[in-house]
């Protein structure tokens, strides 16, 4: 099966599908408790970047700026299965 939703993997993974590559993002929760298991830990697929994309540095709302400063250091604590 192929597919471009992570969504769908996840979900034909959960239901014994198959083997499937998606980010640890979408994953990580079902990894952490179980229901899907790692099978090729020395594989790794490429990193992704986030990034925050808005008009202007100038006249940044407070909110705009929350958001980023929430965004950064939810990625940055936030422990993944490796």
């Amino acid at each position: 099966m192929r597919s471009n939703s992570g969504d769908t993997c996840r979900s034909i993974a959960l239901a014994h599908g198959g083997i499937v590559l998606q980010p640890t993002f979408l994953v990580g929760a079902e990894l952490m408790s179980g229901a899907l298991v790692e099978v090729l830990p020395q594989f790794r697929s490429m990193e992704l970047d986030v990034y925050a994309v808005y008009p202007t540095r100038k006249h940044v709302t407070p909110k705009v700026h929350m958001l980023i400063d929430f965004l950064v250091e939810a990625f940055r604590t936030r422990t993944w299965p490796a």
